[in-house]
């Protein structure tokens, strides 16, 4: 009887400390370190962009100021041509402004792309990225989409 217990205890035990880490585990994966970049581009090996929103957007700034924010591009093909980036439809009141040097062929590099906001108030934004004379990607997967807005500029 006292062994079949310990067994129990045991098996108890392992259970107990199993959930323990599993919950740990979710904990750690479920948040957004505050360092990550905002926007992840994959470059595959046949040049083909795809881009998706992986951080945090910077909060926002004062309008006529531009919006930092930081990209990591991971280039799986070694790809050293300049890669582009522009708002897909009008927008008025809105500049882009990314004009990074030739990619470095290496696996991982941060670049930043600056948005800048003329008007306060809430604005679609939709940005496709592409390697420099490669074709655009038909599905959509070369493009990201969200909301930013900056602040009136009230010292005026």
């Amino acid at each position: 009887m006292r062994n079949r217990l310990s067994q129990v205890a045991w098996v108890l035990a392992i259970a107990l400390a199993m959930s323990q880490m599993a919950v740990a585990d979710e904990h750690v994966h479920a948040t957004v370190p505050l360092t990550a970049p905002s926007i992840k581009i994959d470059i595959n090996p046949e040049a083909r962009v795809s881009a998706t929103l992986s951080g945090a957007l910077p909060p926002p700034v004062l309008c006529g100021t531009p919006a930092v924010l930081s990209v990591k591009i991971v280039n799986r093909g070694f790809v050293t041509a300049a890669l582009e980036a522009e708002f897909v439809g009008q927008f008025e009141g809105a500049l882009l402004d990314f004009h990074p040097q030739p990619l470095k062929g290496v696996p991982n590099e941060l670049r930043t792309l600056r948005i800048t906001l003329m008007k306060p108030g809430p604005v679609d934004l939709t940005i496709a990225f592409k390697a420099h004379n490669e074709i655009p990607d038909l599905g959509g997967r070369d493009r990201i989409h969200f909301l930013m807005g900056c602040l009136p500029d009230v010292r005026a």
